[in-house]
């Protein structure tokens, strides 16, 4: 099973479990993630939401490069609900990705090990993070050609330094959980992997305490005070990003990756 979903106490568990793909975001786990997501905001005895990896050594490598790139960039036609669902209902798959605020709870993400791209944006949704020192981050999108579209130019400069944000997503480079951190990414920062379950568990089961209408009152706020210019923001990130997934540049950077060699890219 790719994801894991289970609660305890006030808290839910949202597990990522794709082992061979490294828990690469393929349309039917970003469906999966979806439907957790409506359960959580019904079921009025969760009160917190932790998103986390069940892998031992990634949380998440992005998206799918055989399977929702390809659709993304048009260079495979969708076969599946899931596939049909990535392509056509662009809302529902950013409220997956905790793009818009769906959750109607807190969202803690658990991060250990690589989190990349798509996973990366995800831990940029989430209202709080929490990682372990071996965590590295990267948003190799410009070294595939592709401009993120998962919010991840409207989200960082709004949760570091805009200078900051542009370097990370302009270089493509590795960043350490240190380094993020520093730069006020990270709520908290644990020394193992093996320490992380139950700092986030601690920090979930802290806020499940308190007043639940006062938790999500706060919540609520705190996203549409930030949403004031953030559907207009989101809204043209798509507009300028989508077109650049059907690019030659995109269909080549998916190449030469799945080749393991340098991309040659023409800008067009």
């Amino acid at each position: 099973m790719a994801l894991i979903y289970d609660k305890t106490g006030h808290v839910a568990k949202v597990g990522l479990k794709r082992e061979k793909e490294k828990n690469a975001l393929d349309p039917e786990i970003l469906l999966d993630l979806h439907r957790a997501w409506e359960d959580i905001n019904k079921d009025n005895e969760v009160r917190v939401a932790i998103l986390y990896s069940a892998l031992p050594d990634i949380f998440c490598s992005g998206m799918d490069l055989k399977t929702a790139i390809p659709v993304l960039t048009k260079a495979k036609a969708p076969e599946t609900e899931a596939e049909r669902w990535l392509i056509t209902d662009q809302r529902g798959v950013g409220e997956a990705m905790l793009r818009y605020g769906f959750v109607n709870k807190p969202v803690i993400v658990a991060i250990h090990g690589y989190c990349l791209t798509g996973g990366f944006e995800m831990a940029m949704g989430a209202d709080l993070r929490v990682a372990s020192k071996d965590a590295v981050f990267q948003m190799r999108e410009a070294s595939l050609g592709i401009m993120p579209i998962g919010g991840a130019n409207v989200f960082l400069p709004r949760l570091i330094s805009p200078c900051r944000a542009l370097e990370v997503l302009l270089t493509a480079d590795n960043y350490d959980a240190g380094t993020l951190y520093k730069w006020g990414f990270l709520n908290r920062l644990v020394t193992s992997k093996e320490d992380l379950m139950d700092a986030s568990m601690e920090l979930a089961d802290k806020i499940a305490s308190n007043g639940p209408l006062a938790v999500q009152g706060m919540i609520r706020l705190a996203r549409e005070i930030r949403a004031r210019d953030l559907e207009y923001a989101l809204k043209r990130e798509l507009e300028i990003g989508t077109p650049i997934f059907s690019s030659e540049d995109a269909r080549e950077g998916v190449r030469a990756q799945r080749e393991k060699r340098p991309p040659d890219f023409k800008g067009k």
